[in-house]
C-alpha cells in the first residue's frame, strides 16, 4: 500500500482530507507535521537549533498555503535518550521559543515522552478570511511558483558526501535550504490578499508530485513547461531537470490563479511554470510536460514513506 493509497483508506469514501490545512465555514485552520530522526533529518548533519526552527517553519508554511495566519501551537516532544542532555536542550528550547515568537504563536500545550528515536510533532491552529485549498482550480488558469527549487535536494546530496563542484553562495544557498527552510507565510498574505488565487499548496514533496495532487484536487489537466522551472545557477547541471522537479521539503507556494502576475512581489519571484486546460471526455486529472520544446516524461517521483 502506498502513501496515497493508506492515507486515503483512513477516511469513508469520498471524504478524505487532501489539503495543507483543515479548515471550518469560519475560516479556523488546523495542520499537523511530523519530523522524525532518520526520515526527515540526521542528529549528525542537524544542529538542535535548526530542529526547532524547521519544525516550525514546514507547520507555518501549511498556514501560509491555505492563506492563513497561524495562532495557537501544540508541541509533542518524543525525546531520544541521545537528546536528553542539556547540551541538545537548551539550544533546542531556545530557538523553538524564538521561532515562535517570530509569527505571534502561542504554545497551549502537547506531550512529552521517551522515544527510540527524535520525533518532533506540532499542530499549528490559525485563521484565515478566505482559506485556500487545493479544489478550485480551473481552466485557463496560470500555473506559478514563488522562489526557486531544487536546492534542498543538493544540500541533501552535499550533506551526503556528493562530490559536486559549486560556487560557496550556491553551496550555501543548498545547505540553507535542506537544513534551514523558510515559509513564504509573509509571502502569502500580501500576494494572495491583492489577488484571485483559485488553488495552491506549498511545496513539500517535490514538484513532481505536488503539482499532480493540485490537477487531481481541482479536476483538471495542467501543463507544465519545465523550461520555465525557477532555480539557482548551477542547480540544474548538479541534480539535473529530474533532481529540480522532485526536489522536497523547498515550502515554496505552487498556486493557480486566473492573474497576470509580476516577475517579482515583495522581492521575491513569481514564476508562471504552466497552465491549466479543461479534460477532454474520458480524461482523468493528470499533468503534462514539456521540456526543451518537446513532451517529456519524467522518470523519478521523488521521495515517498511507502
Amino acid at each position: 500500500m502506498n502513501e496515497e493509497e493508506l492515507i486515503s483508506s483512513l477516511y469513508p469514501p469520498g471524504r478524505e482530507q487532501e489539503n495543507d490545512c483543515y479548515s471550518d465555514s469560519d475560516g479556523n485552520l488546523i495542520t499537523t507535521d511530523t519530523i522524525v530522526e532518520g526520515t526527515h533529518f540526521r542528529l549528525d548533519w542537524s544542529l538542535p537549533q535548526d530542529l526547532a526552527n524547521k519544525l516550525v517553519e514546514v507547520n507555518v508554511s501549511d498556514i501560509a498555503a491555505a492563506n492563513g495566519i497561524p495562532g495557537k501551537a501544540f508541541f509533542n516532544f518524543g525525546l531520544s535518550p541521545s537528546c536528553n542532555r542539556k547540551e541538545f536542550l537548551e539550544p533546542f528550547i531556545d530557538s523553538f521559543k524564538k521561532s515562535l515568537e517570530v509569527y505571534q504563536i502561542e504554545l497551549c500545550g502537547g506531550d512529552t515522552y521517551r522515544s527510540q528515536e527524535l520525533n518532533l510533532t506540532l499542530t499549528l491552529l490559525g485563521k484565515s478570511g478566505a482559506p485556500i485549498d487545493r479544489k478550485g482550480g480551473k481552466p485557463g488558469d496560470k500555473v506559478y511558483l514563488s522562489g526557486h527549487i531544487g536546492s534542498s535536494l543538493l544540500g541533501y546530496k552535499i550533506l551526503e558526501g556528493a562530490h559536486i563542484s559549486l560556487s560557496p553562495e550556491i553551496k550555501k544557498i543548498a545547505l540553507d535550504r535542506h537544513l534551514r527552510p523558510k515559509s513564504r507565510l509573509n509571502l502569502s498574505r500580501s500576494l494572495y490578499s491583492k489577488n484571485r488565487i483559485h488553488a495552491g499548496m506549498d511545496l513539500t514533496d517535490g514538484l513532481k508530485q505536488d503539482v499532480f495532487k493540485l490537477a487531481k484536487s481541482s479536476g483538471v489537466l495542467i501543463e507544465l513547461d519545465l523550461d520555465k522551472l525557477p532555480y539557482e545557477n548551477g542547480i540544474k547541471e548538479s541534480i539535473g531537470i529530474e533532481g529540480i522537479l522532485t526536489s522536497g521539503e523547498e515550502l515554496e507556494l505552487l498556486f493557480l490563479s486566473p492573474e497576470e502576475l509580476p516577475t517579482s512581489w515583495d522581492g521575491i519571484s513569481i514564476r508562471q511554470i504552466g497552465t491549466v486546460s479543461r479534460l477532454e471526455n474520458g480524461e482523468t486529472p493528470h499533468v503534462r510536460y514539456s521540456y526543451e520544446g518537446k513532451p517529456y516524461l519524467p522518470k523519478e517521483s521523488g521521495f515517498r514513506h511507502f
